[in-house]
């Protein structure tokens, strides 16, 4: 479980900052990827996969404080439920990055209330 934490943390790092398309924040880390790297690693490498689902579930706790109005204890958002509306997204938006896909997500929670 150390080593993945530790991978999760390098790639993390290593990862390119990307404005976000509406400008409104820098998106960091992993967030920045496409959605196609979330696939390949959903499929072909554990600590990629739990390093970007980490990044999502992140995202949505995040946003679950700051975005007003947003009751994500209304919704089921467990992390394996955040993950497959995740996977979903990206199969079907591979070019897509990560961030994209949380904040539909997000969209989606909002939507649930």
């Amino acid at each position: 479980m150390k080593k993945v934490a530790i991978t999760a943390l390098v790639l993390a790092l290593a990862s390119p900052v990307m404005e976000a398309a509406a400008g409104s924040y820098v998106v960091w880390g992993v967030g920045s990827r496409r959605c196609g790297a979330w696939i390949d690693a959903q499929r072909t490498n554990q600590a990629k996969a739990e390093a970007y689902q980490s990044w999502v579930h992140g995202f949505v706790t995040g946003a679950g404080f700051a975005r007003e109005g947003l009751k994500l204890k209304d919704v089921d958002v467990r992390p394996e439920t955040l993950t497959k509306w995740v996977d979903e997204y990206c199969l079907a938006n591979p070019l897509m990055t990560i961030e994209r896909a949380a904040v539909g997500l997000l969209d989606h929670i909002a939507a649930e209330k």
